[in-house]
């Protein structure tokens, strides 16, 4: 059990100071409980990373329009998986492209930055900027 032996230590330390042994472990076991509902609370809590415009590019070309070529791409608030998800492109959606995260020949490994040109399959609006994977795009 991962909280035993914190569990014991408390255990012994209120048994030292002459509480009797019911005490101590419902002393100990509240301790326990409210170490680890802060703890495990604050990680629940963690917030996703903050949204990230053309600021994270490092490539930047003219603005070229680009179909999903594929169903299912992430497009997110920023270049990673650690971004908030907007929502699902599918094959067909219309991305307008301005800049990405990779270089010249890393397209296909980047992270591409744009708009939608209209309306997505999965109805995220016409004009929502965000990020998708460029293997995605073509």
């Amino acid at each position: 059990m991962p909280g035993a032996s914190l569990f014991g230590a408390i255990t012994e330390a209120f048994l030292i100071r002459g509480w009797d042994r019911v005490q101590a472990k419902r002393r100990a076991s509240a301790i326990v409980l409210t170490a680890s509902l802060l703890l495990g609370g604050s990680m629940a809590l963690a917030p996703t990373a903050s949204a990230v415009g053309s600021s994270a590019c490092r490539f930047d070309s003219p603005d070229v329009n680009f179909k999903v070529r594929t169903s299912g791409a992430t497009f997110r608030t920023g270049p990673g998986k650690r971004y908030h998800v907007i929502g699902t492109l599918y094959r067909g959606d219309s991305f307008r492209y301005y800049c990405r995260t990779g270089g010249l020949k890393d397209f296909r490994k980047s992270w591409s930055y744009g708009k939608l040109l209209k309306r997505s399959h999965s109805g995220i609006p016409a004009g929502t900027k965000g990020w998708v994977y460029s293997k995605y795009l073509d």
